[in-house]
């Protein structure tokens, strides 16, 4: 931050790009850690025999953490100081990548990944803020373009950074790969942040608005999560439910009569900023959930390794990163809406399509539906903020930005947590119904038996031994076929998830576009 009584237009071009370097370094390793952890879902389930529902917590908790760690982070720079904060909440992120990197139970990788992600969501607002800090109002688009495109090529490389991390070592260092960039940013901070502005006025922090959304958050994606290993009729799922939701209701009431709220309800009144909100946590959803969901289906279905499936993913981050800029100058062109529609259109056409993806579906054909959906969700970024504070007051733009920020980052980790839940909910239902199909009146089954026996039988294996080796090689090919079903229909889902969005883009425009 400048220094008390020194204008932006006052600072030198020296120390003003160091705080843009310091800030574009810092934000860009702490969104590749997002996802950089993604490229390694079936080797970390199958370090610690874990399935989806348990595995997909790696990034739900960092993005829940991380939406949580959003609220606090004003009152925390403007109580202790931007350069302390930023160094406080990096050595933060550092001591939980390496607990990570070290964990001998899924627990501590679960708590590390939290810990990461409470960090960056405290360091991301700050790092924006920062940066308009040192810059005059009539540059400060700019600067919002050089974060947004960081913010949003983090998670697209960080899959390609960790199969190269796991196909050089193994899946702990993908732990480790934002280390180098993380340490020199903190050292950066220690020198070229401003301290505390002791002339600034102390604000309070809606202490409890914040532990109750962060018990709702907690509560509920836990109680989604074992759903599928507890049953959904268990006295923990339920507890849990039935908590998170009983957060939320107190949430809101709280919300409505606090004197400074974390989080204005109030706005949701706006029938325009209201529906910004949910295109914003669809958007989320979509985005997170699909830089999940990619990775891990062409590693279980199509058997591609961690470093060809991060690099399936790296065209689609660049096209990404070059529509970022390209949208936020349509979107001052024409109304919202219509780069919304188009955007969700586009990513509906990509992922249904990729529902008809099987095990040989070529790299490059792939590649270019991964692309298309990126295209979609890079005409978003812009277009969902610049709707959401068009329908806001002009004196709440601040509180706008940050709900429509929260309402992303929600979205983000409800989207993987649900995906998730969704594959491993088919997965189980594919495979009861094609268990019961593997009988011996299905010739196509008796026949395969019979041919892999034969295939044992000529390598000499005694006739003890053929007998279940088909029937394992059987299960597999039954547990594999189940598999690539419950992801199509993912796809699927998804798909209509973004029609759903079309279709409160156009809502944006259509009744409410004269109204509040």
């Amino acid at each position: 931050m400048p220094a008390a009584g020194k204008s932006p237009a006052a600072m030198s071009f020296a120390h003003r790009w160091l705080v843009v370097t310091t800030c574009l370094s810092s934000s860009l390793a702490l969104a590749l850690s997002g996802t950089i952890t993604n490229v390694a879902v079936p080797d970390i389930m199958g370090a610690f025999g874990v399935g989806q529902d348990q595995a997909q917590w790696m990034a739900t908790a960092f993005f829940a953490a991380m939406t949580a760690g959003m609220l606090p982070s004003d009152w925390l720079t403007r109580t202790f100081g931007a350069r302390y904060v930023f160094v406080a909440m990096m050595a933060l992120f550092f001591v939980a990548s390496i607990a990570g990197g070290t964990a001998q139970t899924y627990v501590v990788v679960v708590l590390a990944r939290a810990t990461q992600g409470l960090a960056a969501g405290i360091i991301l607002p700050l790092t924006m803020m920062a940066m308009f800090s040192v810059f005059p109002p009539n540059r400060r688009a700019m600067v919002a373009g050089l974060f947004g495109i960081s913010f949003v090529l983090g998670p697209g490389l960080g899959p390609w950074f960790g199969g190269i991390a796991i196909d050089l070592f193994d899946w702990r260092f993908t732990f480790y790969v934002a280390l180098p960039i993380a340490f020199c940013s903190m050292m950066l901070a220690s020198v070229i942040l401003q301290p505390r502005d002791r002339n600034a006025v102390r604000t309070r922090l809606d202490w409890i608005g914040f532990l109750l959304v962060a018990t709702f958050l907690t509560a509920t994606l836990t109680g989604l999560s074992n759903g599928q290993l507890k049953g959904w009729n268990s006295n923990f799922v339920l507890t849990m439910l039935g908590t998170g939701l009983g957060a939320a209701i107190m949430f809101i009431t709280w919300e409505l009569f606090a004197d400074d709220p974390i989080f204005n309800v109030r706005l949701l009144a706006r029938p325009r900023f209201a529906i910004a909100n949910m295109i914003s946590f669809l958007f989320g959803a979509m985005l997170f959930g699909s830089f999940y969901l990619q990775p891990v289906f062409v590693q279980l279905v199509q058997n591609y390794t961690p470093l060809r499936a991060g690099l399936l993913l790296v065209p689609g981050g660049l096209i990404m990163g070059f529509m970022l800029p390209l949208a936020g100058r349509v979107s001052d062109l024409i109304p919202p809406y219509i780069p919304i529609a188009v955007g969700f259109l586009l990513f509906s056409i990509s992922t249904w399509l990729m529902g008809f993806s099987d095990p040989n579906t070529a790299f490059i054909t792939f590649a270019a539906l991964v692309g298309l959906g990126r295209i979609g969700q890079g005409m978003l970024f812009p277009p969902v903020t610049s709707a959401g504070l068009q329908a806001a007051p002009p004196a709440q733009m601040g509180t706008a930005n940050g709900m429509l920020n929260f309402t992303r980052q929600m979205g983000g980790a409800f989207g993987i947590n649900l995906l998730a839940i969704f594959i491993e909910r088919r997965t189980s239902v594919y495979s009861e119904v094609l268990a019961a199909t593997q009988t011996e009146a299905n010739t196509i089954t008796s026949g395969l038996l019979a041919g892999v026996s034969d295939m044992l039988a000529a390598t000499g294996l005694p006739d003890t031994i053929e007998g279940p080796l088909a029937t394992l090689y059987l299960g597999r090919m039954v547990a594999a076929q189940a598999t690539a079903l419950a992801f199509r229909d993912t796809f699927f889902v998804s798909a209509i998830v973004g029609l759903i969005a079309v279709a409160l883009a156009l809502v944006l425009w259509s009744p409410f576009r004269r109204g509040g």
